[in-house]
């Protein structure tokens, strides 16, 4: 009999511990998901500022109002972003939509030289939210 009690005693302890073990794992996940999705927010606000850094610092006037060309190589296309390396040596996704002009031979593939004509208010860009790219030709 007292070995069925101990032995009743040892289970119930380790199922104890294998229940407090998973609620701490469930708690490590949610905080791995919170830091990642914390991270996350921190790079989209780094990307914003510096999108609103590269057109101010690195954009010419396209010689109309509000309209400005930014020159580089293209790093990652999708089906509505676009990223390039500026000849200055800045990294800038833009979005794009379908109104967006383009002039291109093969397609918008990674390591072709393009200008990217922007229209925005120069002087009130927060972010890329600010910016409309209006044409994408390849240099």
């Amino acid at each position: 009999m007292k070995k069925i009690i101990v032995l009743s005693l040892a289970v119930m302890t380790l199922c104890f511990t294998a229940a407090c073990g998973s609620a701490a794992n469930a708690v490590e996940n949610e905080v791995k998901e919170e830091v990642a999705d914390a991270a996350e927010d921190i790079q989209e606000d780094i990307q914003e500022a510096n999108v609103a850094e590269v057109i101010k610092n690195e954009a010419v006037s396209a010689g109309q109002p509000n309209l400005y060309n930014l020159t580089g190589v293209v790093t990652d296309a999708s089906m509505n972003t676009i990223t390039i390396e500026t000849e200055q040596g800045s990294t800038i996704t833009l979005s794009t939509d379908d109104d967006t002009k383009t002039e291109y031979k093969d397609g918008l593939l990674n390591g072709i030289n393009v200008m990217i004509t922007v229209e925005c208010e120069i002087d009130d860009i927060e972010s890329d939210m600010d910016v409309d790219v209006v044409s994408i030709k390849e240099l």
